[in-house]
């Protein structure tokens, strides 16, 4: 039994368990422990296996047959009943984390910002300069206003902890959400942003780390800033 066994798990090769169980359907905790050679697997893991090792199963399942004292071939219905159960709990995973972005975003995915070089200063009344110094989730700019419609442009350029790649910047209260990419100037405009009084939002993941950076907000019209402390986290 124990050389049946050694040769299932030489018959992998280079493989690692993690691939063959993948192919197989099953956990590679699963497979390894089934690949005990004080315990002889179940035919139809074995057929399984060899069918995911790229091998014919036909021979096997005949030196299988003639080990004595092997468990009866019956199919492993608990193992099928537990990965059912597992894709059910996923599936409404999935659904959940869809509907939570549907709530954020809306029905459409954000828009994404460009890359670009750093900006020049805004000039006065037209825009102003921002820097977050610590922001672990999110946090909002100052209020500014204007009497006319016209473009908003931001460029943002945050450095993202972790393994984070991105975050998200908003204009309030009517504009559509960017995503931006972390560790560069990005840039974004909003097109005939309507008079009145406005501010951008802006967030991360959840993930408890803090990311921080500088900005530029400008306008192609004139804007008042309403007093308030610079942003920070």
């Amino acid at each position: 039994m124990a050389g049946f066994v050694d040769d299932l798990r030489r018959l992998r090769g280079a493989m690692s368990l993690q691939e063959v169980g993948s192919r197989m359907g099953y956990h590679s905790s699963t497979v390894s422990r089934r690949l005990n050679p004080d315990e002889l697997p179940p035919l139809d893991f074995v057929r399984a296996y060899v069918t995911a090792c790229g091998a014919d199963p036909g021979p096997w399942e005949e030196r299988w047959r003639k080990i004595p004292g092997q468990p009866p071939d019956r199919p492993v219905r608990h193992r099928r009943r537990r990965w059912v159960v597992i894709g059910a709990v996923a599936a409404v995973a999935i659904a959940v984390l869809v509907a939570a972005a549907l709530r954020l975003y809306g029905s459409a995915a954000p828009a994404v910002s460009v890359a670009t070089t750093s900006p020049a200063p805004p000039k006065s009344g037209a825009g102003f300069s921002w820097k977050i110094t610590r922001m672990v989730s999110g946090l909002t700019s100052r209020t500014w206003s204007q009497a006319a419609s016209g473009n908003i442009e931001i460029w943002a350029n945050l450095g993202c902890p972790g393994n984070a790649i991105s975050y998200w910047i908003a204009l309030r209260p009517h504009g559509e959400t960017v995503r931006f990419s972390c560790g560069s100037w990005q840039h974004h405009r909003w097109a005939e942003v309507a008079a009145g009084s406005h501010h951008f939002e802006v967030w991360k993941e959840g993930d408890g780390l803090a990311l921080s950076g500088e900005g530029v907000l400008a306008s192609s019209t004139l804007i008042v800033e309403q007093p308030k402390v610079s942003p920070s986290g």
